[in-house]
């Protein structure tokens, strides 16, 4: 056998047994609601996706509690949408979960638009689940209009920078709770980096900013015309405040530096692969980390659309459909077509299986003091 065949048989065999050890993803993207308080110019989860990939009704609660029961742990549950803050039972259902699956840490992304309810909702979580680590990730896509433009919606700056110190604030008050800032870049922003970069620093100094490039196929197509310079630039400015010691990263657990430190490869494993310079394959979409849509239906990633199937027709019983024909199906074709992108999500999962990003992770945590 050649070497590409031994990879792809060792890794088809590797996540094979990981999704049987855990029987169920560990790391969860979990889409609660499809509604969304606006209409990203760079959002793949548009009208048109929604419209020939969600072809069932929304899951109730009682749904979603099915779903816990055949779940024994979740490592990360990120709660999605749309905007989750949008659910009016989104404490109850967080809670739920974390009362039902032994759920390590949580995590909810957010627009940011609707202050007091965010915040009073974050708070009551807090309190619900006091020993369990939590995050808000809000979106700041530009200064001022540039990210006004974007989000399609005339108040949004405001709001957001809004919601990010106010959530600090709370924050200073919760050892178990984190607040990060996620920048998309897009061919609309990508000129504004130093921009955007200094906005962060100052209403965000004590938090992580991650960065995001725009995928798959967005409401503008145009948003997918990034420069890989504005990538970079990024990358820069980070890298300069870890430098400086001003750059303190995720908290709220005590492994949290080492997600920073593993955010600071993930950048240069991105920079990579839009350079052509990464090998593919070595996925661990289908194994390690998976999507669970609010229509049911479940798939190994947010960028391969090939369902494994819906949860409703396996009784929602999870392990019997992440260990199905199907999902067995889906981890070869990963390791057999070199599959890859840039979803930042699953790019980290895999970074636990592959161990060339080891040592890197290392030398960066040491960095982050």
């Amino acid at each position: 056998m050649n070497s590409q065949t031994i990879k792809t048989e060792l890794y088809t065999s590797l996540t094979n047994t990981l999704a049987h050890i855990f029987r169920t993803p560990q790391y969860i993207i979990l889409f609660v609601t499809d509604v969304c308080w606006m209409r990203c110019q760079h959002c793949w989860f548009n009208e048109e996706w929604k419209a020939r990939e969600l072809t069932n009704s929304t899951l109730t609660f009682d749904e979603y509690e099915k779903l816990a029961d055949s779940i024994n742990q979740i490592k990360f549950l990120s709660l999605t949408g749309g905007e989750a803050f949008h659910r009016d039972d989104i404490v109850e259902l967080a809670t739920m979960f974390r009362h039902k699956t032994k759920l390590a840490r949580y995590q909810i992304p957010t627009s940011g638009y609707k202050t007091e309810r965010i915040v009073s909702a974050t708070e009551d979580l807090l309190k619900a689940n006091p020993d369990t680590p939590f995050r808000v990730d809000v979106s700041l896509d530009g200064v001022g209009e540039v990210h006004n433009e974007i989000r399609r919606i005339s108040d949004g700056y405001e709001r957001a920078c809004t919601t990010i110190i106010e959530l600090n604030k709370l924050k200073q008050h919760y050892s178990n709770f984190d607040v990060g800032v996620i920048t998309t870049i897009s061919h609309t922003n990508q000129d504004t980096v130093e921009e955007i970069g200094a906005v962060v620093e100052k209403i965000h100094p004590s938090g992580e900013w991650m960065i995001n490039i725009t995928r798959g196929n967005p409401r503008d197509p145009e948003a997918t015309k990034v420069q890989l310079s504005a990538y970079k630039k990024a990358h820069e400015i980070i890298d300069r405040r870890i430098a400086e010691g001003s750059y303190q990263g995720h908290g709220g657990h005590q492994t949290a530096k080492w997600l920073s430190a593993k955010n600071a490869v993930r950048r240069q494993v991105i920079s990579d692969i839009m350079e052509g310079k990464r090998e593919g394959g070595g996925c661990a979409a289908g194994s390690i980390g998976g999507v669970i849509y609010s229509d049911g239906s479940v798939k190994v990633c947010e960028m391969l659309d090939k369902p494994l199937g819906n949860l409703r027709d396996f009784n929602y019983d999870l392990t019997a459909l992440w260990n199905g024909e199907a999902a067995r199906q889906v981890r070869r074709f990963i390791q057999e077509t070199n599959c890859q992108c840039t979803q930042e999500c699953f790019l980290s999962v895999s970074m636990l299986i592959q161990p060339d990003t080891w040592p890197d992770m290392i030398r960066e945590r040491i960095r982050l003091g």
